[in-house]
């Protein structure tokens, strides 16, 4: 994925804790393209993790792939969040939305 939440005032647990709504599946995170609300998979890469956001189903099955195999967590979260967390992702909505 090409976009990842780095808030600075608390870690990505935390902020995904605060502003997302955990999902039990990636299914589940599929359904959310079309609405204001995107996917973040936080991914345990063992010694750090990163927050990334499903912008679109594409970059969400990158993360599905059957033999990645780190422990995955999704969450749907709302555009305008990410766009806080996120400021290289708000240009790039910016940049679809005008074409």
């Amino acid at each position: 994925m090409g976009f990842y939440i780095n808030p600075v005032d608390m870690s990505k647990e935390s902020w995904l804790d605060k502003h997302g709504n955990r999902l039990l599946s990636v299914c589940e995170a599929a359904k959310l393209f079309g609405t204001e609300y995107l996917p973040v998979c936080l991914v345990d890469n063992g010694i750090f993790t990163a927050a990334a956001i499903g912008y679109s189903e594409a970059e969400l099955d990158a993360f599905n792939h059957p033999q990645d195999t780190r422990p995955k967590t999704f969450y749907a979260v709302h555009r305008n969040d990410l766009f806080q967390v996120c400021p290289e992702y708000k240009k790039y909505f910016e940049r679809t939305i005008e074409e």
